[in-house]
């Protein structure tokens, strides 16, 4: 239950809006931030934008889904575009998982093509498409990885699947976050907390993006309900090396804590979907 709530509240945080009183019963709509990265066919450039997109979820016999978005392709150009209402089929595998596709969309004298994605109704979206045949492009709400595995390797090892990973990052894409939702590094049952690695350096790829950072102490970003947090000094991050694939729907990675006379290493694997697109 508790990582359901957490689940919930970082929904919540990414929301900047919510339904319209002014919208049909059958509508809803939520503006969220959204990552995009534009990636040259021509010479792998990579152009990383941040933006407000709207989601407007149509609740028909077939629910539909329409998105306004706008991204930045190249040096200079922003590309404003607002797709058909597109039918949301249901995935077998995961409950509140729908892909959905668009062939063409026009946006004043720019063309999107093949546009196709995921969306999990309460938690990630992930979005791929071309613009002008010149960009394939990777739009995401904020990196969030509910399906993980997490090991601890010290004098005793010990495997969680149930903490779950956040990723922010800033509108330059050279400095972002790294959240771990439900942190406990044993089996007690007891001792857990949410801990916050701020100022990673962090870099956009035509894979996805790459964090790094060193010697750096993790905040209690959310305090529990029960006296039973973690010491968080302990796990101060002598080094952090994230990265980010599949074009964002994947995030692995390693946090190197302790001390050089006993050291624990946390091995992050994480993902958006149970099945990535």
């Amino acid at each position: 239950m508790k990582k359901i709530h957490l689940f919930f509240a970082f929904a919540l945080m990414l929301m900047l809006g919510a339904c319209n009183s002014d919208e049909p019963k059958n509508e809803t709509s939520s503006i969220m931030i959204t990552y995009n990265r534009a990636v040259s066919t021509a010479d792998n450039s990579v152009t990383f934008s941040q933006s407000n997109s709207k989601f407007v979820i149509r609740n028909e016999a077939t629910p539909s889904m329409q998105v306004q978005m706008i991204l930045k392709v190249g040096n200079s150009s922003t590309v404003e575009f607002t797709t058909p209402f597109m039918p949301l089929s249901a995935c077998d595998d995961e409950n509140f998982a729908y892909t959905f596709e668009a062939s063409n969309v026009t946006a004043g004298s720019h063309t999107i093509n093949n546009m196709r994605g995921k969306i999990n109704l309460a938690g990630p979206t992930f979005i791929q498409y071309t613009v002008d045949n010149q960009y394939q492009c990777y739009s995401t709400l904020q990196p969030f990885y509910p399906y993980t595995t997490t090991n601890f390797s010290s004098t005793e090892s010990y495997t969680a699947d149930d903490i779950t990973y956040g990723v922010l990052l800033n509108t330059a894409c050279d400095k972002g976050t790294l959240y771990l939702f439900d942190f406990h590094p044993d089996d007690n049952g007891r001792k857990y907390s949410t801990l916050r690695y701020d100022n990673l350096t962090a870099q956009a790829t035509t894979t996805g993006y790459h964090l790094t950072g060193t010697n750096i102490t993790p905040t209690e970003h959310e305090g529990t309900a029960d006296a039973f947090g973690v010491d968080i000094d302990q796990y101060r991050a002598r080094t952090i090396n994230i990265d980010i694939t599949q074009q964002g729907q994947v995030i692995t990675g390693m946090i190197e804590t302790g001390t050089e006379d006993n050291p624990t290493t946390i091995a992050l694997n994480g993902h958006f979907f149970v099945t990535n697109l």
